[in-house]
C-alpha cells in the first residue's frame, strides 16, 4: 500500500516551524519512526518540538555550542536528549558539505546532526531529521542513520541516505 505525502514548501526560519512540527508529528504517528534528531542552536526550536511530540517519538538535539542552564532543565524534563559541543563530520567534508548544501542549508545541518547523533549511539535506522534557519525549522527528511565512518561505507545499506523529503524551504 502506497501512502500519498505532501511535500511542504515552507516559509524559511521561524514561520516555517509550527508547520514542519506538525508535518512531522503527523509523519510519526503513521509509521514507525520513534526518534527525531533537531539541529538546534540555543535549544528552543527542540523544546518545541519535544512538547509538540510528548512521547510519540525521541527527540534528540545537536548543538555546536552549548545549551544554557534553563534549556537543560527543560530538556530533561521532557526527555530530549541533548549533544553538546558536537564536531561537525560534514562541515569539514568540503566536496559533501558543497553537494548537500545545493539543496539548501537545512540539508546538510539535518544530515549532520543525525550522523552525530548515530555516532552517539541515540539513533539508529528510520528516523527524522529536522534542520532550520533564521531560528526556525524550515527542513524535515526521514533519514536512514549512520555514523560519519560510514559515509564512504562500500555496503550502501550501511550509509546514510534520504527516504523522504517532508519539508524544505521555499526557493
Amino acid at each position: 500500500m502506497t501512502i500519498e505525502r505532501t511535500l511542504l514548501y515552507l516559509e524559511a526560519g521561524a514561520k516555517g516551524t509550527a508547520p514542519l512540527i506538525e508535518a512531522v508529528l503527523k509523519r510519526v504517528q503513521e509509521d514507525d519512526l520513534s526518534s527525531v534528531v533537531v539541529a538546534s542552536t540555543k535549544g528552543k526550536t527542540a523544546l518545541k518540538l519535544g512538547e509538540a511530540l510528548k512521547g510519540a517519538a525521541g527527540v534528540v538535539s545537536v548543538t555546536e555550542f552549548t545549551y544554557g542552564s534553563d534549556i537543560k532543565k527543560a530538556m530533561k524534563k521532557l526527555k530530549i536528549a541533548a549533544v553538546e559541543k558536537a564536531d561537525l563530520p560534514i562541515q569539514d567534508r568540503r566536496e559533501m558539505r558543497e553537494a548537500l548544501e545545493i539543496f539548501g542549508a537545512g540539508v546538510k545541518a539535518a544530515l549532520e546532526v543525525v550522523s552525530i547523533a548515530a555516532e552517539k549511539g541515540l539513533v539508529e535506522g528510520r528516523t527524522v531529521a529536522v534542520a532550520g534557519t533564521k531560528g526556525g525549522l524550515d527542513t524535515a527528511l526521514v533519514v536512514r542513520a549512520a555514523k560519519p565512518e560510514d559515509f564512504g561505507n562500500p555496503d550502501p545499506e550501511k550509509r546514510i541516505a534520504v527516504l523522504e523529503i517532508l519539508a524544505l524551504p521555499k526557493p
